[in-house]
């Protein structure tokens, strides 16, 4: 399970690169690669990102406000991020009664998600451990 979430972290770490690239470039692209005109990006997809941002920070700085921050891996904030996108994204989504196959996107990434809690959650990861 370790071997599986470090091959999609990598994938992952590869596509954000190249959409990061692409985009100086002046190519915008949607998820996952589809190419499309600069500033055609629909509505609900930015305002989904958006919003994640602002709560992931929100989030972590709550915790540090009320003394309940701990030092964290990269990849706490990568799992809270990807969470907070789907749940805002879908929210966004049923309210602007996007087309149904958008719901797929959401759907990639909360088990994307899954995934990645399952091989870095330590209650978890000793299920996956040689022993």
């Amino acid at each position: 399970m370790r071997m599986l979430a470090k091959i999609l972290i990598a994938i992952f770490v590869i596509w954000a690169l190249s959409i990061g690239i692409m985009g100086l470039l002046g190519v915008s692209v949607q998820f996952p690669f589809t190419i499309t005109e600069e500033g055609e990006i629909p509505y609900f997809r930015w305002q989904g990102i958006r919003l994640a941002v602002f709560f992931t920070l929100a989030y972590f700085g709550i915790q540090y406000v009320l003394g309940l921050s701990k030092e964290v891996y990269p990849i706490s904030f990568v799992k809270v991020y990807i969470f907070n996108m789907c749940f805002f994204g879908i929210i966004l989504m049923y309210r602007l009664d996007v087309p149904k196959e958008e719901y797929l996107i959401p759907a990639f990434w909360l088990a994307f998600l899954l995934i990645l809690n399952l091989a870095t959650t330590n209650r978890y990861r000793r299920l996956f451990k040689k022993k």
